[in-house]
């Protein structure tokens, strides 16, 4: 909360000044633009607060300066913080509404929504509360920790996220990707390896060329390339392609398809199960729901508790337990075997 009136001293030539009240009306009816530069040479980062409202942030290989354009909303003018300025080889960006609305009906915020262009080189640390994220053009790493709203990047090395809320759609990252996600859908094309924590929400992962782990609580999950996988899921249905590596599944309920990997690792509570052209050994351990694998490479092994169970082409089938369920094998190299 801002509470006291403290004029503070601008650290960049510009229009404006900081100013701090504490005055609530019903609407953010007060609207200003300002503008912020600040010499971007001997600079190596950004970092950049934000409570309230959308952010474009543009990266650009031509310029030598961040420019931070914004429009302010608020209940009475200046009642806000908006200031840029250099510490050390990073810049400061602070830009800050007293959110306070007294009770009764609002149909406007106060927000302040920027665009941000700066050198495409420099990194990005972003800290907000509420409102639409849009980064394009940047090549360095970005840390971004988001209260509310959908996060886009395009571009960006090693990219950081913990986000409470909204969708996140990243294209064209080249670095490692870490992202603690509570709740939205997510999409994700390119990258270098990703660690991915999910707690509801659709996730469509493609390009990533390295290793993956991820821990989803509910959503579907549609995975495209890769190279080693290990995923834990709660609920949901799964559909894996084209990964090079082994797989690793831990499956509450959904259904679950597989169509290519190394050796493979499965235990599932519910849902069927179908598993294509393993290249490696097969082995699930089934709660209940049909399976079926076919070309396999491998040896298959499978413990069933309810369902049917349908193989075609492996090496070897071994069925350790089969509670209920009918069994139908076939171009099995070197033999069937089951427990009874």
């Amino acid at each position: 909360m801002l509470k006291h009136i403290t004029p503070l001293l601008c650290a960049v030539t510009l229009s404006g000044c900081i100013v701090h009240i504490n005055t609530a009306s019903a609407d953010a009816k007060e609207h200003v633009q300002r503008q912020l530069q600040l010499s971007a040479n001997n600079l190596q980062s950004l970092s950049a607060r934000a409570n309230a409202g959308d952010i474009k942030i543009i990266g650009s290989s031509t310029t030598s300066e961040i420019t931070a354009n914004a429009d302010i909303y608020t209940h009475e003018p200046n009642q806000f913080v908006f200031t840029l300025e250099q510490q050390g080889n990073s810049a400061k960006l602070i830009a800050e509404v007293d959110s306070h609305v007294s009770f009764g009906f609002v149909t406007s915020s106060p927000r302040i929504d920027m665009t941000i262009t700066m050198p495409s080189h420099l990194a990005l640390a972003l800290q907000d509360s509420s409102g639409d994220i849009t980064i394009n053009g940047l090549n360095a790493d970005i840390n971004v920790e988001d209260g509310s709203g959908d996060i886009t990047i395009n571009g960006g090395a090693n990219i950081t996220l913990d986000d409470d809320s909204g969708s996140i759609t990243l294209n064209n990252a080249t670095g490692v990707l870490e992202i603690e996600d509570g709740s939205g859908d997510i999409s994700i094309a390119g990258g270098k390896r990703l660690t991915l924590t999910d707690d509801a929400g659709n996730i469509s992962l493609s390009g990533i060329v390295g290793d993956m782990d991820i821990k989803d609580g509910s959503g579907d999950i549609n995975i495209i390339g890769g190279q080693n996988l290990n995923l834990r899921d709660d609920s949901g249905n799964i559909d894996i392609v084209e990964l090079t590596g082994s797989l690793f599944i831990i499956d509450g309920s959904g259904n679950l398809s597989v169509d290519g990997a190394q050796d493979i690792t499965i235990r599932d509570d519910a849902g069927n199960i179908q598993i294509t052209d393993a290249k490696g050994d097969v082995s699930i351990n089934d709660g209940s729901g049909d399976l079926r694998v076919s070309n396999s490479q491998g040896n298959v092994t499978i413990n069933d508790d309810a369902g049917d169970i349908y193989v075609d082409g492996a090496l070897s089938l071994a069925i350790e337990s089969d509670t209920s369920g009918g069994v139908h094998v076939d171009n099995i190299k070197q033999g069937v075997k089951v427990k009874q």
